[in-house]
């Protein structure tokens, strides 16, 4: 790595280019096939969507979300992420599946989607939280709520820092932050950056009140929101693929005074 490198804020374009790795295009593959769908997830999803509904799958990847609905009979869902060769790998295996998918290159910050489009969006596996920058991730999710259709549904999933498996590393952080040490190129207190076998990876780690006030700014109603390991005891796969993190559920009022009301 050289010098600019190890100094430069992460940004998009450094997500996308980690992204596009054939490292992380071959682990999110091979998720369709071993890992599925999360039984914590078909829980929540099937409780908060019907079959009849068009749901976005923001940040699919290869598409094991939309994969996923599609093989429980959610036939109307879209699939988009930004970096294009996930998109291309997931076309590629619906193609193999012969399945009906729809999946399409889009930016979450700005899509090209008309208003009041969707009746649901999901954004699975800490997908948001990938966005670097608060600022964007504010972006983000005034999009979502554009999108989606009065009284429509907002699913995702985040790290809680809060959480006691990362409270001993999250102090440490905060001294690091205090002294100036942490890694130049991260942003904000919150934000990871590593290593691992699928090659690079960022994740913005919230507390709690941290994705509230996210939600509350963009006029959201928070309905439901629960740690994994709540809602459903995983299979050794899903805790190997993906660490425990907090689900939520949000909804965009039906109108401006039923906001106003909460």
């Amino acid at each position: 790595m050289d010098s600019d490198a190890k100094t430069t804020k992460v940004d998009a374009s450094a997500v996308q280019g980690w992204f596009a790795d054939q490292r992380a295009l071959r682990h999110y593959s091979e998720a369709v096939k071993n890992v599925g769908l999360w039984c914590s997830e078909e829980k929540v999803l099937r409780q908060i969507f019907s079959p009849d509904q068009t749901l976005l799958d923001l940040g699919t990847g290869t598409g094991r979300v939309a994969f996923g609905l599609w093989e429980i009979g959610y036939d109307k869902v879209m699939g988009v992420d930004s970096c294009r060769p996930m998109i291309q790998e997931a076309r590629h295996l619906n193609k193999l599946l012969e399945y009906r998918v729809s999946f399409r290159v889009e930016d979450a910050c700005k899509m090209s989607f008309e208003e009041n489009l969707f009746d649901g969006v999901i954004f699975a596996f800490n997908g948001l939280m990938q966005i670097p920058g608060e600022k964007e991730r504010s972006q983000a999710v005034k999009e979502i709520f554009r999108v989606l259709r009065p009284g429509g549904h907002f699913v995702f999933t985040t790290h809680d820092r809060n959480h006691w498996r990362l409270r001993e590393f999250f102090a440490n952080q905060a001294k690091m932050w205090s002294e100036n040490k942490q890694d130049p190129r991260l942003r904000e207190f919150g934000d990871n950056l590593f290593d691992s076998r699928e090659g690079t990876i960022f994740m913005h780690l919230p507390d709690r009140e941290e994705v509230r006030s996210l939600l509350d700014e963009n006029e959201f109603m928070v309905l439901f929101d629960a740690m994994r390991e709540e809602i459903a005891n995983e299979p050794p796969e899903v805790r190997d693929f993906a660490d425990e993190c907090r689900f939520w559920v949000a909804r965009k009022p039906d109108s401006v005074s039923e906001n106003d009301e909460c």
